[in-house]
């Protein structure tokens, strides 16, 4: 989807003229962009023509064919290709016409090259290309490609680097595989210099295993789409021993990384097709380093405005940052655990519908997964994988599904770099009320920052269910919850690491509670929302940032159409705050645009 215009409709103290001038007048931020990814060794022309070493084989010529074919068949959007040589580029282009381009391709103003990227111009745009002389047989310098390309759905920009390192068949060339890998080095450095908001994605066959891989990663600050985990101490190779490579820069995330090898290709080419999905975050404000999520479930949008600013620290959480007092939650339960999973998951409840089942029917299950009947990501995955610190705090029992779910017995695997483990919340506590739970969290903080909390608050509820919500005992609940969320506050801006750097984040996680009716009662599925922190834009709404949403009144929207801001939507925002890509499988917010963000605080507005 490209950039939206910000629209007028947002709520602002008249004492920030100038935040109303930048919602109005800014450009929300590049969303996050997906695509897939390849790099193919194509075997020279040279080398099956007539005196070639590839006797009995089809020409270059024959052979493109097939590649133009296995391009379409892996629905590939960007292509390293290594011995490129002029007559099969030639083809190429003869095949692909204006739909795809290459680069240098036929294009020898500058020199010959036989390597080239080419890419699909109905998702990318050419911004800038220039080639780097890499030593190859003998140290003689070959051009290489590197081309910035935007996506034109998204204003994504993205780096894509091409190489063929020299083999050994003419004689030792360790010495120049070793010289053109620090070149590649030096360049993924600089860009990230140059272009902060440009991910870096090198392509290519370095004729090299565990040393390409060993000299790059750590000192590139780069990782395979094919695994491993190097840092500056230690350096573990992927497993599989491919000398056809696919690296990026820490800010792209690779998935269902493909050794793509059967008759068809073998007739193509001496070399495999090895080809990724790639996922790049929505851009974010870049002193966010920690993330904090308050979930109070059973607090009323009604209570909170009827306090109006007679509870200081809402209205400190309102002045401050960007809120609502109009989300949702989601259409099929308004309960805490169906909520609790979808702000954790970024999912919907019906499992047929892709959602994560807690919710569905009327008993808790043993584990979300057991109730999806499938793996169900979280926030805790991403974070956790990526070698964050995780940390979750309640005071109700039925909340321990999140920690039974993402246990280590019942925790998915690592793909990301270091193998981090099965558990993905490293600091668990379910404890007999909130103060205690707070307590423990802020101890646990104290000792050691976590990159990512969730704390939920539930005297709220319990106190609504006892007290029909509106009574005083209720009211007190609740100015004692925002109490406890001032504590919390307080104890972020008293954790070195986490002052200055950390977004909080506080939502009703379903409101009122009854024992009939409640998905279709407004005092049920309507909740409050607040985010502070760094680069969130003060005193603004939240509906005023975000025109794709719409303010739905007083009713609760199905999943067709426009959408309100739901609980769920909140999942991504979280992870795109901590330079993640989106939870896999999520069915809110895909392209993390849901934001609170200045757009001026965020890289590439």
């Amino acid at each position: 989807m490209l950039a939206l215009t910000l629209g007028s409709a947002l709520v602002l103290a008249p004492s920030t003229p100038a935040a109303a001038v930048r919602a109005t007048e800014a450009v929300q931020t590049t969303p996050a962009t997906s695509f897939r990814v390849g790099t193919f060794n194509v075997l020279g022309a040279d080398h099956t023509a007539p005196g070639g070493n590839r006797k009995g084989w089809d020409s270059g010529v024959v052979r493109m064919d097939r590649v133009v074919n296995i391009l379409g068949e892996r629905d590939l959007d960007v292509v390293g290709f290594q011995e490129f040589q002029p007559p099969q580029a030639a083809r190429f282009q003869e095949l692909m016409g204006t739909s795809w381009q290459t680069y240098p391709g036929l294009d020898t103003t500058a020199g010959p090259s036989v390597n080239s990227i080419g890419w699909n111009t109905g998702v990318w745009t050419l911004l800038e290309a220039r080639t780097l002389p890499i030593p190859y047989f003998s140290g003689a310098p070959s051009r290489m490609p590197a081309v910035l390309l935007q996506n034109q759905d998204t204003g994504r920009r993205v780096w894509f680097f091409n190489t063929h390192n020299p083999a050994d068949v003419r004689g030792p060339a360790q010495q120049w595989r070793d010289a053109g890998f620090a070149m590649e080095v030096a360049l993924a450095n600089e860009l990230r210099v140059t272009h902060p908001d440009a991910p870096f994605i090198s392509l290519g066959d370095k004729n090299d295993r565990e040393r390409y891989y060993c000299s790059v990663a750590a000192a590139g600050d780069l990782w395979s789409a094919s695994g491993g985990y190097a840092d500056a101490s230690t350096c573990s190779a992927p497993k599989g021993g491919a000398i056809d490579w696919i690296m990026g820069s820490k800010n792209v995330f690779f998935n269902t990384y493909t050794r793509y090898w059967n008759d068809y290709v073998s007739q193509t080419s001496d070399h495999p097709l090895y080809d990724a999905n790639v996922v790049v975050p929505a851009s974010a404000p870049p002193a966010i380093d920690h993330v904090v999520v308050v979930a109070v479930p059973g607090l009323t949008s009604t209570v909170v405005s009827g306090f109006g600013a007679d509870v200081a620290e809402i209205g400190r959480l309102t002045d401050n940052g960007a809120s609502t007092t109009n989300a949702r939650t989601v259409t099929e339960n308004t309960g805490p655990d169906a909520n609790l999973v979808s702000l954790l998951s970024g999912r919907r409840v019906f499992p047929k519908r892709g959602g994560h089942g807690v919710g569905a029917k009327k008993t808790l299950p043993s584990t979300v997964h057991s109730s999806a009947g499938q793996y169900i990501s979280s926030i805790f995955d991403l974070a956790h994988n990526t070698s964050h610190h995780t940390t979750f705090a309640a005071a109700r029992p039925q909340a321990g599904i999140v920690h039974r779910s993402w246990n280590k017995k019942s925790g998915g695997k690592d793909p990301y770099g270091k193998d981090d483990g099965t558990a993905k919340i490293d600091a668990v506590k379910v404890a007999r009320d909130d103060a205690t739970a707070v307590g423990w969290w802020r101890d646990k903080i104290a000792r050691r920052a976590s990159q990512l909390s969730v704390i939920e608050l539930s005297g709220v509820m319990k106190a609504g269910l006892a007290d029909g919500y509106t009574g005083p005992e209720y009211q007190k609940a609740v100015r004692h919850a925002f109490r406890r969320v001032a504590s919390i506050r307080r104890a972020i801006g008293n954790q070195p690491e986490m002052n200055g750097t950390t977004l909080l984040v506080v939502t009703g996680t379903g409101g009122a509670q009854r024992a009939k009716g409640s998905a279709t009662w407004a005092q049920s599925y309507k909740v409050p929302m607040w985010i502070t922190g760094p680069g969130v834009l003060p005193a603004s709404d939240l509906y005023g940032l975000n025109p794709a949403y719409a303010s739905p009144g007083r009713t609760q929207p199905a999943y067709g159409g426009t959408q309100p801001i739901r609980v769920g939507d909140l999942a991504n925002l979280v992870t795109r705050s901590l330079g993640l890509p989106p939870v896999p499988g999520a069915t809110m917010d895909l392209t993390q645009q849901f934001s609170a963000f200045d757009p001026l605080a965020v890289p590439g507005s």
